[in-house]
């Protein structure tokens, strides 16, 4: 009599369909999915909102810009600054609207204002807490805290100041021009050396520019110091 082989089966596992998978994670994860739903669209309601108030906020200071212009164009530094009647001056806008385009501006007109009254030292200050992103008026802010180093004698500072605001500036007479100033303010404290490096880098950097016709002039002078 023959063997009878009896073969058992191994129970094949089963793998659930992909949207089944789905299912289960969603019951599963249930209070966790609602809560990141949630979020996202407060983060998205808040971002907006956020979006229409600082848009409304640079409408408002632009506007108020606008109405001290008048007062820069014709040297009334003190109503720019502070303001006159029921215009606000240049402190207020730049305190009130910190961050936005007029707001940056009004800062950077603040502290030129202050500069052209002959107060270098509030200048100074603000010049150095001017934030704007053209590039071309960060380093004039940069310039301006250069030229009240000058005026407080500050040579070394200056010189500083000024090529930093070189290496900012995206436009080429500038950068030449801030260079010039720098290497002007180092021979302010007998650093003729350096000076006269400096010199020939905007002669060899900037031909025929007219910073390099400068340098080229201070060159000639100090050449007999070296």
């Amino acid at each position: 009599m023959n063997d009878i082989k009896t073969t058992t089966q191994a129970p094949q596992t089963v793998k659930p369909a992909a949207e089944e998978n789905l299912l289960y994670i969603a019951i599963k994860y249930k209070n966790a999915l609602i809560g990141v739903v949630l979020f996202l669209l407060c983060l998205g309601a808040g971002t907006y909102f956020w979006m229409q108030q600082r848009q409304a906020n640079e409408q408002q200071a632009s506007l108020q810009l606008s109405r001290v212009a008048p007062f820069l164009d014709s040297g009334k530094f003190s109503s720019a600054i502070n303001g006159e009647g029921k215009i606000p001056g240049l402190k207020k806008i730049a305190a009130e609207y910190p961050g936005t385009p007029s707001g940056n501006m009004a800062a950077l007109l603040l502290a030129n204002a202050w500069y052209l009254s002959g107060d270098y030292t509030n200048a100074l200050n603000t010049f150095k807490t001017v934030s704007i992103a053209n590039k071309d008026l960060a380093a004039a802010a940069l310039a301006g805290a250069g030229a009240c180093y000058i005026n407080r004698n500050q040579f070394i500072q200056a010189a500083e100041s000024y090529q930093e605001a070189s290496k900012k500036a995206e436009n080429e007479v500038l950068k030449a021009q801030y260079l010039v100033k720098s290497a002007e303010s180092l021979q302010q404290t007998n650093q003729i050396k350096k000076a006269a490096e400096l010199y020939t880098k905007i002669i060899a950097d900037y031909p025929g520019s007219t910073a390099a016709a400068v340098a080229q002039r201070s060159l000639w002078q100090v050449s007999g110091k070296l």
